[in-house]
């Protein structure tokens, strides 16, 4: 390899600077704090205080659905109330109620609950629980 060749390479492919490494250590610093952040995030989430869910519902009448509710807390002694709604074919919420779970010894608790609509209603859905002082 002449001289020349190796001038034309030297240009084409410059010597990093001391800029470059600190941009780069500062990127990969961003990345993995991020990264972290994620994964603490995921954690504390994936394990909320209360978590509720619809096991079942019936439609007894054109005015009344009826309702199984499951609440699973962290802390059986804690009250928790849950947001339930039935909705209609066209989508439309037709009834909601709050529903108060008092505090219990076991922490999954089983709540029946009867809904009064103002339309037909196809489905109940549970919005959220949260837990009450």
């Amino acid at each position: 390899m002449t001289s020349q060749d190796q001038a034309r390479i030297a240009a084409r492919y410059p010597q990093r600077s001391t800029t470059d490494y600190l941009l780069g250590g500062l990127a990969a610093l961003a990345v993995l704090g991020a990264v972290v952040l994620v994964i603490v995030t995921g954690v504390l989430r994936s394990n909320p205080p209360v978590a509720g869910m619809v096991r079942s519902f019936e439609v007894v009448s054109p005015t009344k659905v009826t309702a199984e509710i499951v609440v699973q807390r962290r802390d059986p002694g804690t009250p928790v109330e849950c947001t339930l709604y039935a909705q209609a074919p066209s989508f439309e919420k037709v009834a909601e109620q709050a529903v108060r779970v008092a505090p219990g010894a076991d922490t999954l608790t089983s709540v029946d609950v009867t809904l009064t609509t103002i339309k037909e209603a196809t489905s109940v859905s549970l919005d959220r629980c949260r837990v009450t002082s």
